[in-house]
């Protein structure tokens, strides 16, 4: 019987965190800066995912 390699069958290798989790310190504290600064209201329930999707909407829109 021919050995697997146990790294290729770990299915979260290589994944980042789960974008569905609740997003990150920095991130809230960055959005709440952007949101501030864009006179727009913070939304502190997003995702990891959808923190992301806004900080990257509101930088553009700010600059």
């Amino acid at each position: 019987m021919p050995m697997q390699n146990s790294i290729a069958l770990d299915p979260s290798l290589g994944l980042g965190p789960d974008p569905e989790e609740k997003m990150t310190e920095k991130q809230s504290i960055q959005l709440q800066e952007l949101t501030s600064r864009a006179d727009e209201p913070f939304d502190g329930s997003l995702t990891r995912r959808q923190a992301e999707r806004r900080i990257a909407h509101l930088q553009e829109y700010l600059n």
